[in-house]
C-alpha cells in the first residue's frame, strides 16, 4: 500500500472513529500487550534515583470555550490546563516524588488540530526523528525512568523515538504509561523494548482513555500499587 492510499485509509478511519492526535488517539487500535519484560520493578521505587519523562501536546492552554479535539487533549485542574499525559505524570510524580523532565521538540508544533494530525502522519511516514529541546542532563543518576505518551497514529509519537533513541538507558528499569482516544497501548511496550535491550522494560504498563481523565488519579494510584 502506497503511503497515499495509507494517508487516506487513515485519515477516513479517524473520521469515521471521532478520534484525534493529540486528543491521544486516532484510530481505534489493538490493546493486548506481548510485552516479555517483568510485570513488577525488582526493587522498591527509590524516589531520589526515580525520574518521570513524558511527551504531550495539549491543544489549548485556555480553558474557556474549548473545541472538541482541544477538549479531548487537556484535562482542566483548578484552571489551569494540561495534556492528559502531563496530567498523568503529575500524578506519578505527586505518589513517588520523582523528578520531572518534559520531552519537547526543538521546533514548536502546531496546536491546530488539523495541522497536528497531518504533521504527525508525515513524520510518522517518513520515520523522522524531530530534534528535541533538551535531553536529560543527569540520565546517570536514576535507576527507573517513567516514560509517558499519548498514542499517535498506532503509534509512539516520533518526538518520543528520538528521546528513546538519544539516551542510553542501559541497566534502567523503564515503565511505561500511555494516554489514548480508543487504541490502549498499540504495541508501543514491545516497540520500546525492542528499542532498549538492554534495559528492563516493565510489561505492565499504565493506559488510560481521554475519556476518563476524572477517574485518572485513582487508576494510577492502583496502578502504581501493582508495580511494588
Amino acid at each position: 500500500m502506497t503511503s497515499t492510499t495509507r494517508r487516506g485509509f487513515l485519515a477516513l478511519a479517524a473520521a469515521v472513529a471521532g478520534a484525534g492526535v493529540a486528543g491521544c488517539s486516532m484510530i481505534g487500535g489493538d490493546d493486548d500487550s506481548k510485552a516479555s519484560g517483568p510485570s513488577r520493578v525488582s526493587a522498591p521505587i527509590d524516589e531520589s534515583r526515580t525520574l518521570v519523562a513524558y511527551f504531550s501536546v495539549p491543544e489549548t492552554d485556555d480553558p474557556n470555550n474549548m473545541s472538541e479535539e482541544e477538549a479531548g487533549s487537556t484535562h482542566v485542574v483548578d484552571g489551569k490546563v494540561l495534556g492528559n499525559t502531563q496530567y498523568v505524570a503529575q500524578l506519578i510524580e505527586a505518589r513517588i516524588g520523582a523528578e520531572m523532565f518534559r520531552i519537547e521538540t526543538a521546533e514548536e508544533l502546531p496546536l491546530e488540530h488539523g495541522r497536528l494530525e497531518d504533521l504527525a502522519l508525515e513524520m510518522q511516514e517518513g520515520d523522522e526523528r524531530p530534534k528535541l529541546k533538551a535531553l536529560i542532563p543527569n540520565l546517570e543518576d536514576y535507576d527507573t525512568v517513567f516514560i509517558g505518551y499519548p498514542i499517535w497514529w498506532y503509534d509512539l509519537p516520533m518526538p518520543v523515538y528520538t528521546f528513546l533513541e538519544e539516551h542510553d538507558f542501559s541497566g534502567k528499569n523503564i515503565v511505561l504509561f500511555s494516554t489514548h482516544g480508543g487504541n490502549g497501548l498499540s504495541g508501543t511496550v514491545e516497540k520500546v523494548t525492542e528499542k532498549l535491550p538492554d534495559s528492563t522494560v516493565v510489561s505492565n504498563a499504565f493506559s488510560i482513555l481521554r475519556d476518563d481523565m476524572d477517574s485518572a488519579e485513582g487508576e494510577v494510584g492502583e496502578w502504581l500499587d501493582s508495580l511494588a
